[in-house]
């Protein structure tokens, strides 16, 4: 019987190892599959009697061992709803076709209202289009739902987890925090910008909250909050504004500015009836530095002349000069009347000539020749300087009888050397005693022959010289530079900015400009720079305006016309008293019964600037009437009407007038900001003021005492209800929030709010301790569900089924619902899935060992085999 029993233990062992390899086969064709759990091989012995006198061979059977308790690796993967357990725990997961039965499942802690119980560790679930989240296998996973409702996470019952939540219902703004630090010194003038944030009705609409700043004082501001588009303001209404002056200062008067006058008077010998102009003077008159010249030449000295001709030529120097002269040069005989282009603008003149070489003539008697039988007597006289000067004469005296040449300007360009002057002389005793003697020159040689024979000649010469003294010209100013003041007046004007409607007028002669205030205006500087823009643009009043600071300066276009008093007095000789003539004056003389007038201007100030200008404007309207008259110094003397008399109409001077008013305008209604001042305070918010919000909704908290809440609570109604919102400036005298510290600029470092608009269906994600999170567009989440990690006290006993799901076995035990991480349930670790726990390498040589003991036990059979061929062998 021992080769029967031989033969059946080695078919039992090949049967065992048979189901090892089916094992191991198993293994390996899983070993990609996700959440696999490999299954191992153990092997028992069957002993059918065995003792100490007697074994019988029982053979081996081959039993599967379930390695669910052993965890796979984790790899990462990209999408974010796939999820793995690190650590014990299953997945419960129902089939998709099957989600619509319900099941009551017995847990070790109670019961659970289930659609299925199945349970995995294969996490790559993934939207299906339905929305379940459903794995590879087809599998959905189960989770605690969240009440749509209440929000509250039921764990008494478990079903598929489906995403329904495709729009998030839209959040009213209830809360907005805001951190700033205000400017200490804002920049002058310039506007703090405003800063805004956009909340969320209930409705989910966009809206915008305007916050506009102001600073009142070193430590005080104003805040202004706008909400456009509700039925309710935040701050609304004015109160009655500040007090509000314009006050007058200081009046400048006005005088015309004065042009300044300088006379050049030229001064020189006159020698033989001519002005003593040599060749090679230089006169030149110097203003402010640029020389305006005049050289004596034998070109142009026969059209100058004399010196009333030198002078209107120097005069002409100037005036023609490019560029322009800033004066204006007339000449009248030998003197040259400078004056300034511009009134009221002085200049420096000087003068200067320089002398050309003086050269003084002589006439040398030469030694006569003798008559003779067959000529007159021969008398010659050299000149030997080669040079003349106009006004030199030339005498040569003949038989008693002197004929003489005198050097003239209007000749000079003609006959300008010796030779000529011995030629003309020549020329002018043949002319006047050509009848008894004839003259001849050769050069400077001058020869007189009488022109019987044997007869004497009787000459002489004599030479007078010009005068050999140097021309000057001197410049006394007759008429001084006056600078011209334009009538002045300052205006200060007092408020305070930021209020609206306050009026401020200025009336000039009569003519009101008034500014209205806007309440956008940062300072003073600002108001008084628009009211001196409106002053101005209305080109019609005769000033203009400046403004600086919080003060106004009116100042007329033109300069005003001084007062100075006038008389004329006296009858026949009429004396003009004053010392100083003004634009605005009119003169009036009667004599012969004809009376002539003047009056002065703009025009012709600079020709009548002096009293004894304007007596001789009158001697000249009287002499070419045919009347006689004269004028010394301030008198006019009138020889041909010793009835004549004169009369003065002053001028006034001319100055605006100013009046002035104010009305105060509204202070709009605002949040009042104070900030601290003290070491411990300062910089941080330590009041906060709605007394002045108008009908506004905003309302500060009672208590600010310091470290309290620095709130300010307001209503809004966007035609959907009221709104309340609470706007958080952080604590009182504490630093953050809203502070002001050092700085040109408001620097906002945190304005956010905690309203949403409605949102759409984004993606579901896994969150922290095995929440469902669905994100929406809005930038919201919102968690729907709760993945729980389902563990078994003998979980390698579970029951398989196709697709990688386990089910309830009386040898594994009741299942536990747990959250993740809680009664030894491992964690949830998104992004990731479980890969199978098999090992290639253990898996081969496991097979490598089965093949051997599969041909081990076939090697036993076919010796049996042969064994009992020996048996059947004996009966032959």
């Amino acid at each position: 019987m021992s080769i029967f029993g031989s033969m059946t233990t080695a078919v039992l062992g090949l049967n065992a190892q048979s189901k090892a390899l089916g094992h191991i086969s198993d293994n390996i064709a899983n070993s990609s599959t996700i959440g696999y759990k490999r299954v191992d091989s153990a092997f028992e012995t069957m002993v059918l009697q065995s003792s100490q006198r007697l074994h019988e061979p029982g053979g081996v059977t081959a039993q599967p061992v379930f390695m669910n308790n052993i965890q796979g690796s984790l790899t990462q993967v990209q999408s974010p709803t796939n999820i793995a357990i690190q650590g014990q725990g299953f997945f419960s997961v129902t089939k998709v076709a099957t989600q619509g039965s319900s099941t009551l499942v017995q847990t070790q802690t109670g019961t659970v209202n289930s659609s299925a119980a199945f349970y995995t560790r294969a996490g790559d679930f993934e939207l299906d289009k339905s929305r379940y989240l459903v794995n590879s296998s087809g599998y959905a996973l189960n989770g605690w739902l969240v009440d749509p409702v209440t929000g509250v996470l039921h764990k008494d019952q478990v079903a598929p987890i489906q995403v329904n939540s495709l729009i998030d219902k839209p959040v009213a703004t209830n809360t907005i925090d805001l951190a700033a630090n205000l400017p200490a010194t804002p920049k002058p003038g310039e506007k703090i910008p405003d800063s805004s944030i956009q909340i969320f009705d209930s409705q989910g609409n966009p809206r915008t909250v305007n916050f506009k700043w102001r600073q009142q004082a070193d430590s005080s501001w104003r805040m202004v909050l706008d909400a456009p588009g509700s039925n309710t303001k935040p701050v609304d209404g004015t109160f009655t504004g500040n007090p509000a002056t314009v006050t007058f200062g200081q009046n400048i008067a006005g005088q015309t500015a004065v042009a300044q006058v300088n006379v050049i008077t030229l001064a020189g010998n006159n020698t033989n009836g001519q002005d003593n102009l040599r060749i090679g003077d230089t006169y030149t008159v110097k203003v402010n530095g640029t020389n305006y010249s005049l050289k004596i030449t034998a070109d142009n000295i026969g059209s100058i002349r004399t010196y009333s001709g030198l002078a209107g030529a120097l005069a002409n120097q100037i005036n023609s000069a490019s560029p322009a002269a800033s004066v204006l040069a007339t000449s009248s005989g030998q003197t040259i009347r400078v004056t300034a282009r511009e009134p009221g603008t002085p200049f420096k003149l000087n003068t200067d000539v320089v002398s050309g070489t003086n050269t003084t003539n002589t006439i040398v008697t030469q030694t006569s020749t003798a008559a003779t039988a067959s000529a007159g007597e021969i008398d010659k006289f050299q000149f030997p300087q080669t040079q003349v000067e106009v006004g030199d004469s030339f005498t040569i005296n003949v038989n008693g009888t002197p004929i003489s040449y005198t050097v003239t300007a209007a000749t000079y360009q003609s006959y300008s050397t010796v030779s000529d002057v011995v030629s003309q002389l020549a020329g002018k005793i043949n002319q006047a005693l050509g009848s008894t003697v004839t003259a001849s020159s050769a050069g400077n040689i001058l020869s007189i022959q009488a022109n019987a024979v044997n007869t004497n000649v009787t000459s002489s010469a004599t030479v007078t010289n010009s005068s050999a003294s140097v021309n000057t010209m001197s410049s006394l100013p007759s008429v001084s530079s006056v600078a011209g003041v334009r009538q002045s007046r300052t205006v200060t004007l007092t408020g305070t900015p930021g209020d609206i409607g306050t009026q401020y007028t200025l009336s000039i002669n009569g003519t009101a400009v008034t500014y209205s205030t806007t309440g956008e205006e940062m300072t003073m500087e600002d108001i008084t720079a628009a009211l001196a823009n409106k002053i101005n643009s209305n080109t019609s009043l005769p000033v203009t305006a400046t403004a600086q600071g919080g003060v106004i300066t009116v100042t007329a276009k033109t300069a005003a016309t001084p007062a100075n008093a006038n008389t004329m007095t006296g009858t026949g000789s009429i004396t003009l008293g004053g010392s100083t003539v003004d634009v605005g004056d009119t003169y009036t003389v009667t004599a012969g019964g004809t009376t002539y007038s003047l009056t002065l201007d703009n025009a012709n100030i600079n020709t009548y600037s002096t009293p004894n200008a304007v007596l001789n404007y009158f001697a000249t309207q009287i002499t070419a009437a045919g009347g006689t008259a004269t004028v010394t110094g301030n008198v006019l003397a009138v020889t041909s009407d010793a009835t004549a008399t004169g009369t003065v109409s002053d001028a006034t001077a001319y100055q605006f007038t100013l009046d002035q008013s104010a009305v105060a305008g509204q202070t709009p209604a605002h949040i009042g900001l104070t900030f601290g001042k003290t070491p411990e305070t300062v910089g941080t918010l330590t009041n906060i003021s709605t007394a002045l919000v108008g009908t506004g909704t905003a309302v500060s908290a009672a208590n600010q005492s310091a470290g309290s809440d620095a709130n300010v609570t307001f209503t809004v109604d966007y035609g959907f209800g009221p709104q309340q919102i609470s706007l958080n400036l952080g604590k009182y005298q504490k630093p953050g929030g809203l502070t002001q510290y050092a700085g040109e600029e408001i620097n906002v470092t945190q304005l956010v709010q905690n309203g949403a608009p409605r949102g759409q269906f984004k993606d579901v994600v896994f969150g922290d301790n095995g929440t469902v999170m669905v994100n929406y567009d809005n930038g919201r989440s919102k968690m729907i569900a709760k993945v729980p990690i389902i563990t078994f006290n003998n979980p390698n006993a579970l029951q398989r089924e196709s697709g990688g799901v386990f089910v309830e076995s009386e040898e594994a035990g009741k299942p536990n619902f747990n959250d993740p991480e809680t009664n030894g349930a491992g964690a949830v670790v998104a992004n990731s899935v479980e890969s199978s726990n098999v090992d290639i390498a253990d898996e081969f040589t496991k097979m490598i060992v089965t093949q051997r003991s599969y041909s081990a036990n076939a090697k036993i059979v076919t010796t049996s085999d042969e064994m009992l061929q020996e048996v059947l062998g004996l009966k032959r």
